[in-house]
């Protein structure tokens, strides 16, 4: 197998006439130095043999490394060249020593470049090349040195020069394997910016494409990168920067009619540190208003170190709309129910329930209509927010057997067992016909989820300054993502619309209205399989009553 050079590296042709121009040359320039001082000063000397046969070899030399075509031989044949002009500084030295010493010097250019451009074996022809030299007129003559200063004289020299090689080999080993980790350093750099370069493109492709209008904004405040779908808000809003996060004067709040403060935009409360997340916004002029549902983040490094601040805005105007069009409709199916239901209540008044001997009959529907007109009222109000209660002093206890009375027939039908504990003396500040639809319906579902024989507990309790309700099933319980969204409303769990379990999905999210207006909580905890758990807490006193905004359900039903 051919030997490959370690320096410089072939490969074309001209590189290795390169080479043998920058390293061969200086010799043959030195040379024409000292024929020119022979002739001028001693041209006696250039008659000499040794001194004829080394003008030879360098023209020899210089003919072969210039048109030899080494790359038909390999390049580890180009080693000859260095070594002809060893023999030619041995040549030299016996020709013109005596009268120029200093041509022993000659021999340092081509031993460094035996020594730099060629692999580990070359070295030792160097090695073995300055020992030559030395020892050439020694072996001319045939007579050998007989004391140090003899030795000396003949090999001093040549050692210095062996030194000086084996010093450059070393050097030029370290300068090759700092070249080799450059290569492997471009090489890495060339990948990672290519990889950045790809992302980059990526990342410009997912931000034009994606339909939310995303500005990052610098440290200081500028926007330093923006998508298509934020530069269309920044023209909708009117922005003085073209920025729709900041300096937007068409920017809205959510009554679409009241102008966001300039330092109050989101873009500009971010820049404070004041992070929105999922704020409602209006844009755009009187005629052609959209809603954006905006949210802000801060992009850090791993070290903490803030990069700027991200601000990104989505179209919600399709679903702003849809959840309007459904408010208008729950408002109005809930006002057409409430007139005939008011009637049925006022002429169950006029029936003598005592004397045909139905009297808790009547009594149920009585309860059942007014709690159905209470609901009623109480969806007309929730589309408009919090829906209105009416505190009185109430015994939960009661309110839990009423409740329990009322629930009772459907659990027979399902055959579910209703265990309540209900003794324990428990008063507080409530709306008694609220509570009463908020147990009823954790009732009503617990009793849908119960398994066939299953078992439903209810109980209320006093902890610390809060009434406690707790309402508990062994049914089919709940998944993890089915408990974080089953008060929304018209939420259904996916195992509810699997067993094809009637409702609408209102239930659950009335009781958490109902028990958020008595500044309370509801949570719930359940186990897929296993069953389920709703914790009611409200407070035994109000924290400041909240206003009623309707008359209480008894005046409803009194109306005519």
């Amino acid at each position: 197998m051919t030997q490959q050079p370690e320096w410089p590296v072939p490969g074309v042709v001209e590189s290795r006439q390169r080479e043998v121009i920058v390293l061969h040359v200086p010799f043959l320039a030195a040379v024409l130095v000292l024929l020119g001082f022979v002739l001028a000063g001693a041209p006696a000397t250039f008659f000499e043999v040794g001194f004829q046969v080394g003008l030879g070899l360098t023209v020899l030399a210089t003919l072969m490394g210039l048109f030899v075509p080494w790359e038909r031989h390999g390049y580890a044949w180009l080693v000859i060249v260095p070594l002809i002009d060893v023999i030619v500084v041995a040549f030299f030295r016996d020709g013109v020593r005596d009268v120029f010493p200093a041509v022993s010097l000659l021999l340092v250019l081509p031993v460094l470049w035996l020594a730099y451009g060629f692999a580990w074996w070359a070295l030792g022809l160097a090695m073995v090349g300055a020992i030559f030299v030395g020892a050439f007129p020694l072996i001319q003559t045939g007579t050998w040195p007989t004391d140090a200063v003899g030795w000396g004289s003949a090999l001093l020299t040549p050692i210095i020069i062996t030194v000086i090689a084996i010093t450059t080999r070393i050097a030029a080993n370290s300068l090759r394997a700092q070249q080799r980790r450059l290569v492997v350093v471009s090489a890495e750099l060339r990948a990672a910016l290519l990889e950045t370069t790809d992302r980059q493109a990526l990342f410009e492709a997912v931000m034009e494409t994606v339909d939310a209008g995303i500005e990052l904004y610098s440290p200081q405040g500028e926007v330093v990168l923006s998508n298509a779908a934020a530069r269309a808000l920044a023209l909708r809003t009117d922005s003085a920067t073209g920025a729709y996060g900041r300096d937007a004067s068409l920017v809205f709040d959510v009554d679409r009619t009241t102008l966001v403060a300039l330092d109050d935009q989101i873009a500009a409360r971010a820049l404070r540190g004041d992070l929105v997340a999922s704020r409602i916004y209006w844009v755009g002029g009187d005629d052609d208003q959209s809603a954006i549902m905006a949210s802000a983040g801060v992009v850090e490094r791993e070290s903490g170190y803030p990069l700027g601040t991200v601000v990104v805005a989505t179209d919600v105007t399709p679903l702003v709309e849809a959840i309007a069009v459904r408010d208008d409709f729950l408002a109005t199916v809930s006002h057409e129910l409430r007139t005939p239901l008011t009637s049925i209540i006022g002429y169950l008044g006029l029936i003598d329930a005592e004397a045909l001997g139905i009297t808790m009959e009547v009594a149920v529907i009585e309860r059942n209509a007014e709690r159905l007109l209470s609901v009623i009222a109480h969806l007309l109000s929730a589309t408009d927010g919090q829906p209105p209660i009416h505190r009185v002093d109430a015994d939960l206890g009661q309110i839990l057997r009423s409740c329990l009375d009322t629930a009772m027939p459907r659990a027979q039908t399902a055959g579910v067992t209703i265990s309540a504990r209900d003794d324990a003396l428990v008063r507080a500040e409530v709306d008694p016909v609220a509570i009463e639809q908020v147990i009823d319906n954790l009732l009503t579902n617990a009793i849908k989820f119960a398994r066939e024989h299953g078992t439903v507990t209810l109980s209320v309790d006093q902890e610390g300054e809060d009434a406690v309700l707790r309402v508990t099933d062994d049914g089919i319980g709940l998944s993890l993502e089915d408990q974080r969204q089953v008060f929304d409303r018209f939420f259904r769990a996916r195992n509810s619309t699997e067993l094809a379990i009637p409702g609408m999905g209102l239930g659950l999210a009335i009781v958490r209205a109902f028990v958020k207006a008595h500044q309370g909580t509801v949570e719930v905890n359940s186990v897929l399989g296993e069953g389920t758990t709703f914790t009611v807490r409200l407070p035994l006193r109000a924290a400041g009553a909240v206003p009623a905004a309707e008359p209480p359900v008894s005046e409803l039903v009194a109306a005519p």
